[in-house]
């Protein structure tokens, strides 16, 4: 898919963000944008904005976790244009504990959001996708702790290896269709991912550090937008924007001792610094 030009994307998790970024990406583009967001008031300021440039766009407050609310959306989306020709599932939330803290709840609303607000929108989405013919892609929002694991981040980390995997599995089953798959892999970005995360009670104190060392070292979303932009000229079925977090990812496949070591000290560093 080399031009964006009327195309009709649909976009979760676009009310701040990667996935505000993205759909101005998609928007400047040349795109039709739908902005679907939990929050109503986050849809309405980006509709907004983008509408200042001229741009075609729609909202829609959907929970992801809801699959009768996604399945709604897709209804909404095929009614309009007949057609979707990129879905962006890119809502998802923080959550750090341990996990000897963690309760059933908080695992299952970690992958509720995180993995079952892909599956909705898979679900809902590919027969329709299929239907129009293909010539299609859909985007699926890991991390880079998709590709390796963090003391105190067990939900999350299995949330987006499952994603991964999802994504990497959908790519060849898809190909037949015409539908491409991407996984996008980003490494610390500046979003509002931590300040909203959820975290259990030995981490609640550690929780301003943790935001102090993404300020230091995170990348700007536009830069995740570009890249998935490009995964989606290029029909890649992983794309990352790793930045200053790409050495641990190395160190994880040439030294998994060291780099469970060192990312253990780490974590220590931080729950101290943090305790009262």
């Amino acid at each position: 898919m080399r031009r964006f030009k009327d195309r009709v994307v649909v976009i979760t998790g676009a009310g701040s963000g990667i996935g505000r970024a993205t759909a101005r990406a998609f928007a400047d583009a040349g795109a039709i944008v739908h902005v679907v967001d939990i929050d109503g008031g986050r849809v309405a300021e980006v509709v907004a904005e983008l509408g200042v440039g001229g741009h075609e766009t729609y909202g829609h407050v959907v929970d992801c976790r809801d699959p009768d609310a996604v399945e709604g959306l897709a209804a909404k989306t095929y009614e309009r244009h007949a057609r979707c020709d990129v879905l962006v599932n890119n809502a998802g939330v923080g959550y750090s504990a341990a996990v000897h803290e963690m309760r059933l709840a908080d695992w299952k609303w970690v992958l509720d959001v995180n993995l079952y607000g892909v599956i909705h929108g898979i679900q809902s989405f590919v027969p329709r996708m299929i239907d129009q013919g293909g010539d299609a892609h859909i985007v699926n929002t890991a991390s880079i702790l998709g590709l390796m694991g963090l003391p105190t981040m067990s939900a999350y980390c299995a949330s987006k290896h499952a994603v991964v995997g999802l994504s990497d599995a959908l790519s060849a089953e898809l190909a037949p269709y015409r539908i491409d798959v991407t996984a996008i892999c980003p490494g610390i970005i500046a979003t509002d991912i931590v300040s909203a995360a959820r975290t259990g009670e030995s981490m609640s104190a550690a929780k301003a550090n943790m935001m102090g060392v993404y300020r230091r070292l995170s990348i700007a979303p536009e830069r995740v937008a570009r890249d998935i932009l490009r995964a989606v000229r290029a029909r890649q079925p992983v794309a990352t924007t790793f930045g200053s977090s790409y050495p641990l990812l190395l160190l994880r496949k040439v030294a998994p001792r060291i780099f469970h070591s060192v990312t253990s000290f780490a974590h220590m560093r931080l729950a101290s610094r943090g305790a009262p």
